[in-house]
């Protein structure tokens, strides 16, 4: 299997369903927080969060592989960042998919001995199939959390109408 292809393909569709499933949230909702049940952030909160994980630990992460220095290791305050953000949806959906274009390209650079080759990561030790991996999954998970925005805020909002008057 040539893993550089197989994750291209995986994280372009991931990436593609992830702006997807943020664009069937209805525009307004977009910034509000979902009823009980649907999560704790905002889909916008949910754009935020993945392009700060892009930037600040995939990419760096991946470029570990082609002999960059180990990322500082220092917590990136991802909420004092958040407050301060002002941009709109939009340009973060931009900003996202421009960093994971990055991620995507840099993965025709790494041979078959890269990818279960190990370096010292902020998850320990661990190969560049697992780095790339736990970017698809992280995508995937962000991804039904949107999307259970978009379907369900409707349903779980009369739930909690429905529990607020009894």
């Amino acid at each position: 299997m040539d893993l550089s292809q197989w994750f291209h393909e995986l994280l372009q569709a991931s990436t593609d369903g992830f702006v997807w499933g943020v664009e069937q949230v209805p525009g307004p909702r977009r910034t509000m927080l979902p009823p009980a049940g649907l999560g704790e952030w905002t889909a916008g909160r949910h754009v935020f969060h993945l392009l700060s994980y892009e930037q600040n630990i995939a990419l760096p992460a991946m470029r570990q592989w082609l002999s960059a220095a180990i990322p500082p290791m220092d917590e990136f305050d991802e909420e004092a960042a958040w407050v301060w953000e002002k941009r709109s949806i939009e340009k973060l959906v931009v900003r996202f998919k421009q960093v994971r274009a990055e991620d995507i390209a840099m993965l025709s650079k790494f041979d078959d001995a890269a990818w279960n080759s190990t370096r010292e990561t902020r998850w320990g030790s661990v190969t560049l199939l697992w780095v790339v991996s736990k970017t698809y999954q992280h995508t995937t998970e962000h991804i039904n959390d949107v999307l259970r925005i978009a379907l369900f805020w409707d349903r779980f909002a009369a739930r909690q109408a429905d529990d607020d008057e009894t």
